[in-house]
């Protein structure tokens, strides 16, 4: 999804010529688009299925599918998520094939020319041919549900406006759907390049400072005991000075990752009130409607799964079956080599490696734009992967594991729906490849479990710099075994939990990651699942419980922020300041809560962005700490209170730490001007944005969030990542559990399902998915039966 999230800002370049003709086609797609988006009901026969298929549609109108065989399970399945989210399939199979400037034209050209930066189609085609049988059947039902919808249903209003029919959906297109999400999650390679470059500034000591292995204040391991090394921050040379200017690559407001991660976390039977296991997860993905899950029930003879699936994939994701439950958090580890490859010339093609000159391979793209004249781009290949980046003689290749070891994911997914114990959904995940997840799993013995999966490359820098493309021979294909990564073995006793950490504890032997997210999160979950004596029940949870864990809303990070300011401005004597005397006292009833009536949070907030560029623009300069920055709000937060802590020389002007304090936020006082500091229901307000929105076209945007948690918050709602979800299973009683959307289950702007979602979400309350029989049955709101 971040090719997604890229064209989505590319939308915003589109000048008012663009918006006149949106307006233009809106009356047309607007008239008839409530009655697009009704759901069916009644007898359909002659689409294609080979028994007949129930689908019973609950009051938010998530899709319960019973058919007699599994073919037309997944059938079903695809006819439910056309009718319900086509517009969105076609926008992220586009994304990822670089095909948005056939229909939204020039401005998002160059979208497209970076997602087209790999052969993705060639990875499609590989990935599927390792496919077996029973998931080609899978895909390929999936893929004909699809388009019996788009002809028998009418399009939605989308399509009407921008004025094109999308094309049939084929196998390969779930592919490149779920791949829109595998490119969000993966270590981009741009940042790895960034890395590079901070290493070749700095050298090892002051990467290492600059994008900390953890936080060691806070660290909290979930697989092993005690804390594992990280090293002091090095020493700089001292320096005076005033503090410098912004750098002009960070744009104000704007952290594009921040609040990308997710939270899961279980506990055994041992840990519970009802003597059953307990599940919760929340993935934070970017925040906007129709959002990026789709709930569904899906349930033939010998399957019967239910929970989330990613728009455009034909299996459930993250849910449960009768007997398990599963979930996931990125697990942020190394997935990328960049190479430093060096060309004969500016112009050549000719690159040198292990002393000898190799011609790189050569790959012609064509590009359709819409109102525009079709682009020719050339784009390279050295033998360690593709170039994605060249400045005269000097290139950059990515070795990414998904272009490496082509898998299908739904190999992995389909054995969890088929699991019947924590150890065969361990053993399930042996096959999956990749973006590397850490995967709690609980099931209906009351046995929890943790284990990371995935590829992660076997390389003795873990993605934190270069690779000297002359010298390696490019043959670096060896990835962590699954037995050697981090793992909790099923037990009652288990209390389990990720939040995109460092998950393993003293004595493992592998880095893995280039950095891992700061702790914070995590540690704020140990918090609250383990000491005894601070619940209800004592040491006992239940559903509510983990639900509220999940509505958490301190940052411990910048909590300790906070005080440290506050500390600097008493020993600097400034607490009657009358320019930040104000902002001192909002900060020194800031408690770490992000609600929405603290100005305290707002200013923290504000504060940890201030002192995190000013730390970053003196070791990097402007440019390099705009890239460093734009994208690494976690690293900079852990290297700058690890600096408050130990107080390395050279990191702050005249070494004064707490001057360096009180003048970023004598900073921010004056930027905010006479207007001062709004609450954080304001300053932390998030709306989900239709894709039209870039059009100015903000009827179909959703329902506004008020400041309520931010990017480092369990309750996470950041400038890009929010909670997309929440999940809590009790397992094996499923009612007692439920699941919770953002907005809504349609992706269609006059379904009464488009926004329903969303009082119950602010309501931080979770709805039961009906999974029995009978729960169907009381929940039914509306019948469809498919006959051949």
């Amino acid at each position: 999804m971040i090719v997604v999230r890229r064209a989505l800002w590319g939308l915003g370049m589109l000048a008012s010529v663009a918006l006149l003709a949106a307006l233009a086609f809106a009356a047309y797609a607007y008239a008839g688009y409530r009655g697009t988006a009704q759901e069916q009901s009644g007898t359909v026969a002659g689409l294609g299925v080979r028994a007949p298929v129930r689908i019973d549609r609950d009051e938010r109108g998530i899709p319960h599918i019973k058919a007699q065989n599994e073919r037309d399970a997944y059938f079903a399945a695809g006819y439910v998520q056309s009718s319900d989210r086509l517009f969105q399939m076609d926008l992220y199979r586009r994304a990822m094939q670089g095909r948005l400037a056939e229909v939204f034209g020039a401005p998002l050209l160059a979208t497209d020319q970076d997602a087209r930066s790999f052969d993705m189609h060639s990875l499609a085609l590989r990935t599927i041919a390792t496919m077996t049988k029973q998931e080609l059947e899978a895909v390929d039902a999936f893929a004909a549900g699809v388009n019996a919808a788009i002809a028998q249903r009418a399009l939605p209003p989308e399509f009407r406006m921008l004025g094109y029919k999308p094309e049939p959906w084929t196998s390969l297109d779930s592919l490149y759907a779920g791949f829109a999400t595998v490119r969000l999650l993966a270590d981009d390679w741009n940042d790895v390049a960034t890395r590079g470059q901070v290493y070749e500034r700095l050298g090892q000591a002051g990467l290492d400072a600059l994008y900390p292995i953890s936080d060691p204040a806070y660290d909290a391991p979930t697989a092993g005991s005690g804390q594992a090394p990280v090293a002091p921050l090095p020493q700089f040379p001292r320096f005076s000075g005033t503090r410098p200017s912004k750098p002009v690559a960070v744009h104000e407001g704007e952290e594009p990752r921040l609040g990308l991660g997710s939270n899961d976390f279980a506990v055994g039977g041992n840990r519970s009130t009802s003597g059953r296991a307990l599940l919760a997860n929340d993935p934070h993905l970017p925040l906007r409607i129709p959002g990026v899950w789709y709930l569904e029930d899906l349930q033939a003879p010998g399957l019967h799964v239910a929970g989330a699936t990613l728009v455009g994939s034909p299996v459930v994701i993250l849910g449960h079956n009768e007997r398990i439950a599963w979930g996931v958090t990125n697990a942020t580890i190394a997935s990328t080599l960049v190479y430093k490859e060096r060309f004969e010339s500016a112009k050549s093609d000719r690159y040198l490696s292990g002393g000898n000159w190799l011609a790189a391979v050569h790959r012609s793209e064509t590009f359709d734009v819409h109102f525009g004249a079709s682009i020719t781009r050339d784009y390279l290949e050295t033998k360690h992967g593709f170039v994605f980046a060249r400045k005269g003689t000097v290139g950059y290749a990515a070795r990414w594991a998904a272009l490496f070891d082509p898998r299908s994911p739904f190999r992995a997914f389909d054995g969890l729906g088929r699991a019947t114990d924590a150890k065969s959904a361990l053993a399930a995940l042996q096959s999956y490849p990749g973006p590397t997840q850490n995967f709690v799993v609980a099931d209906s013995s009351g046995l929890a479990a943790y284990a990371m999966a995935g590829d992660v490359w076997l390389d003795a820098g873990w993605g934190t710099r270069f690779k000297d493309g002359t010298s390696v021979s490019g043959d670096d294909d060896s990835f962590v075994p699954y037995d050697a990564l981090p793992k909790v073995a099923p037990s009652r006793d288990a209390t389990v939990f990720t939040a995109n950490a460092r998950p393993y504890g003293a004595g493992y032997p592998l880095r893995l990651s280039p950095g891992f997210e700061a702790p914070y999160r995590a540690a704020r979950i140990a918090q609250l699942l383990r000491p005894a004596g601070t619940h209800k029940h004592g040491d006992r949870l239940d559903v509510a419980s983990l639900s509220a864990i999940q509505a958490d809303v301190i940052s411990l990070g910048e909590g300790e922020l906070a005080r440290a300011a506050v500390a600097a401005v008493e020993r600097k004597h400034l607490t009657n300041d009358a320019k930040i005397g104000a902002a001192y006292r909002d900060l020194a009833a800031f408690d770490g809560r992000y609600v929405e009536a603290s100005r305290g949070a707002t200013i923290a907030s504000r504060l940890r962005r201030e002192a995190c560029r000013q730390i970053a623009v003196t070791r990097l300069g402007s440019e390099l700490a705009g890239r460093y920055l734009s994208t690494n709000a976690a690293a900079s937060l852990m290297a700058l209170l690890r600096s408050l802590r130990e107080r390395p020389r050279g990191w702050v002007a005249n070494d004064d730490y707490d001057a360096f304090l009180a003048g970023a936020l004598a900073d921010l006082v004056a930027k905010a001007g006479s207007a001062g500091f709004q609450p954080w229901g304001d300053a932390g307000a998030r709306i989900a944005k239709h894709p039209l929105d870039a059009f100015g076209w903000q009827l179909w945007n959703g329902v506004r969030f008020p400041g309520n948690g931010d990017g480092f918050t369990v309750h996470a709602q950041g400038f890009s990542g929010t909670q997309s979800f929440r999940a809590v299973w009790e397992v094996g009683n499923w009612d007692a559990g439920g699941i919770a959307l953002p907005q809504g289950e349609s992706g269609n702007p006059g379904s009464q399902h488009y926004r329903d979602q969303a009082k119950a979400w602010l309501e931080q309350r979770l709805v039961p998915l009906p999974f029995g029989d009978a729960a169907v049955a009381r929940a039914r709101t509306k019948s469809l039966i498919l006959v051949p």
